[in-house]
């Protein structure tokens, strides 16, 4: 309603609009796939399995003050909020599923851990944006993709640096560097894929210094970024020993300790120990 006196109506005509529920929880079947992999799954029956929790409630108490903080144009905002929220929850869901994905060869462990990141990406974006799949869930499942593929390489190569010698101090610095390293990987693959669709012609030619600069700025952004979601959920991994024979069960270095409380989490969940004896010295024996 707005007087615009003789230049038109005072009111326009009424427009109905069916509001729904659900359309004030985006991301609720997200959270309900968190609630069914600890209920569910009966490795999970264990109150200990709610520290998950932590990390979800610090990472999103700060993105929601990096969003006070910073505003962003409503559609960018929507499209983080999308890959941010589906990411932390696949993250979680990964970490409570890793001792179904532990012991196995690295290779399938890596697939499965695609497989299940993948789905939740799927159920994030049916969450958030119904079926009516726009541009926006097109450029949220992208960042996810490529946020996803540098976290699974950062953790393989920075267990394959740490497969010899082994501290969880070593294994943190390789991810760091490992992740922004992949990071920068990916885009320039992903900048080279762009140009060969588009055609390399000689304007395009004239960007790549350019374009190069972007990539190298953006890549250890994007991997500082990711580096910081994942740090709580390591330090979950590193402090409990409820998760963290998860974390070395999928990791499977020679190089890991064997201690009392990881031994006696696996009898709990059921799981036969493969890792090695080692000595007093921490040694592999």
């Amino acid at each position: 309603m707005q007087d615009i006196g003789q230049l038109g109506p005072k009111e326009g005509t009424a427009v109905v609009y069916n509001w729904k529920w659900h359309y004030s929880t985006p991301g609720l079947a997200l959270w309900v796939v968190l609630v069914l992999a600890i209920v569910l799954v009966k490795g999970n029956r264990n109150p200990r399995a709610l520290l998950i929790l932590v990390p979800l409630l610090i990472l999103n108490l700060l993105w929601f003050g990096f969003k006070k903080a910073i505003p962003l144009p409503s559609s960018a905002t929507a499209m983080f909020e999308q890959a941010f929220a589906s990411l932390t929850v696949g993250i979680s869901v990964l970490w409570l599923l890793a001792h179904k994905l532990g012991n196995r060869n690295w290779f399938v462990t890596f697939l499965l851990a695609l497989v299940i990141m993948a789905t939740l990406c799927i159920v994030g974006a049916v969450s958030y944006s119904g079926l009516a799949f726009s541009e926006y869930t097109i450029g949220s499942g992208v960042i996810f993709g490529v946020l996803t593929l540098v976290m699974l390489f950062a953790f393989a190569l920075a267990g394959w640096r740490c497969r010899k010698r082994y501290s969880n101090l070593r294994f943190m610095l390789w991810l760091g560097v490992w992740t922004i390293a992949t990071s920068i990987v990916i885009m320039l693959v992903w900048v080279g894929i762009a140009l060969v669709f588009m055609g390399i012609g000689g304007e395009l030619r004239g960007m790549w210094i350019s374009m190069l600069l972007v990539v190298f700025v953006s890549g250890p952004v994007f991997g500082g970024c990711l580096y910081a979601i994942v740090f709580p959920y390591m330090i979950l991994a590193l402090r409990s020993s409820f998760f963290r024979q998860r974390f070395y069960a999928c990791l499977r270095l020679k190089s890991m300790p064997i201690t009392g409380s990881s031994e006696a989490d696996a009898d709990r969940l059921g799981e036969q120990s493969t890792y090695p004896e080692t000595s007093e010295n921490g040694n592999s024996a």
